[in-house]
């Protein structure tokens, strides 16, 4: 078996194998031996200011006999996020975040400057620059950091850059999301309050846990026959994908790990359906049969009958939703949280998981039912169980505590 060559240097610079800015100029080269058979020194394109370690995972990295390509030397950051993204096969809503993340923010920041050019200190500077915007969430600027890492980790596999100025670089500062966890008499406020058309949505949410598009999407195909299981398997989408449409699609956001789940229906709910059926009888439409990895409008159609319409016979939408019901009913019940905020409706889902958890319920068995894993559960909704002191306290006081005497021992004790 050939040795596999080794990078080498013809200069006496003291600093050759681990040069420094301002210091060893010169290139790496190695003997290659062609397809011929012919032996021919070769330079490895782009190596100066390389350390020796990196010139040798340049050469490893190519095919025996091929020299390696010269880095292109004028490629920018735009093109190269343009041709990243178009080669990127995840959902939908995904890739539009991808995109928004890109035009919004990444484009305006690194667009025009050269790939090779973006050193480590300049993402480090940028990262401080996010932190200290308060016109950015700290959310949003994780996700403008994840898209951005990809980008450059693509663009070092693929041999546009040698060295990922992104690494060993911390992400901007995430700090605790901000929940609201509603009491019961906020919870049933809210359903009093709320327009008749759309009463019983805000307590799938805090009965069963839902997402807003799931809540949005109940059929009456998925409730059992005896009214005690709800089956959540669709969303009511509006992206770019449903050409910004309101689309009923048998997918949810945890597809295709998990395409369905079962949650129970607690009776005042199946009360509620009930009764809201009678008055208004679900509607047919098509649901999108969605398959993984496909489009929306590749995928099947099939027939389905949703609860939930809007006077002008479309499917709910979210701004339609939050902005006409759910925030004018919260800013007439006066509810808000110590900041000042209006809660929102993935509130409720918070509300029935911690309410779910603090009551004794197993994690894995809330975890099946909002269709988390249980570390997710660990990881997002530890911190809103507060008054753990008040409902475990006394049993873990009680394992922990003295044993009392015995009998035996209080007699020598006399």
């Amino acid at each position: 078996m050939a040795r596999k060559p080794t990078v080498k240097k013809r200069c006496d610079c003291p600093d050759q194998n681990r040069p420094k800015k301002g210091g060893c100029k010169h290139s790496w080269y190695y003997n290659l031996t062609t397809s011929e058979g012919n032996r021919t020194r070769a330079t490895i394109p782009d190596s100066i200011g390389l350390t020796q370690a990196q010139a040798q995972a340049i050469l490893d990295s190519t095919t025996p006999g091929v020299a390696p390509e010269p880095v292109e030397v004028n490629l920018t950051f735009r093109q190269w996020a343009a041709d990243w993204y178009g080669r990127r096969r995840v959902k939908d809503t995904s890739l539009e975040q991808y995109e928004i993340a890109i035009r919004k923010h990444l484009n305006p920041r690194w667009g025009s400057q050269r790939l090779r050019s973006i050193k480590k200190a300049q993402v480090e500077a940028w990262v401080q620059e996010m932190e200290a915007n308060k016109d950015i969430a700290n959310s949003t600027a994780e996700g403008h950091w994840k898209v951005f890492q990809m980008i450059m980790k693509d663009a070092l596999q693929n041999g546009k850059i040698t060295v990922n100025p992104t690494y060993e670089v911390e992400g901007p500062y995430v700090g605790p999301s901000k929940s609201y966890v509603f009491t019961p008499d906020e919870c049933w406020a809210i359903y009093d309050e709320f327009p008749e058309l759309y009463r019983p949505i805000p307590m799938i949410g805090f009965g069963c846990g839902a997402r807003q598009a799931e809540a949005f999407a109940v059929c009456d195909d998925v409730l059992a026959s005896d009214g005690k299981l709800l089956t959540v398997r669709r969303q009511v989408l509006r992206t770019k994908e449903t050409r910004h449409r309101p689309t009923l699609v048998d997918r949810l956001k945890t597809s295709p790990r998990l395409n369905t789940k079962d949650v129970p229906v607690p009776p005042y709910l199946q009360d509620a359906l009930g009764e809201y059926m009678e008055r208004f009888p679900p509607q047919a439409t098509e649901t999108v049969l969605w398959e993984h990895k496909k489009k929306i409008d590749d995928c099947k159609r099939g027939p389905a009958r949703p609860l939930f319409w809007t006077p002008r016979g479309g499917l709910l939408n979210r701004n339609h939703f939050n902005d006409d019901l759910w925030k004018p009913t919260l800013r007439k019940l006066g509810i808000k949280d110590e900041d000042g905020d209006l809660p929102t409706f993935h509130d409720l889902r918070h509300t029935f998981i911690s309410r779910c958890l603090q009551n004794g319920i197993p994690e894995h068995t809330v975890a099946a039912w909002v269709g988390d894993t249980v570390e997710e559960l660990r990881r997002t909704y530890s911190h809103l169980l507060k008054d753990h002191a008040d409902t475990h306290g006394a049993v873990a006081a009680s394992v922990t505590a003295r044993p009392a005497p015995s009998p035996s021992r209080v007699g020598i004790a006399a």
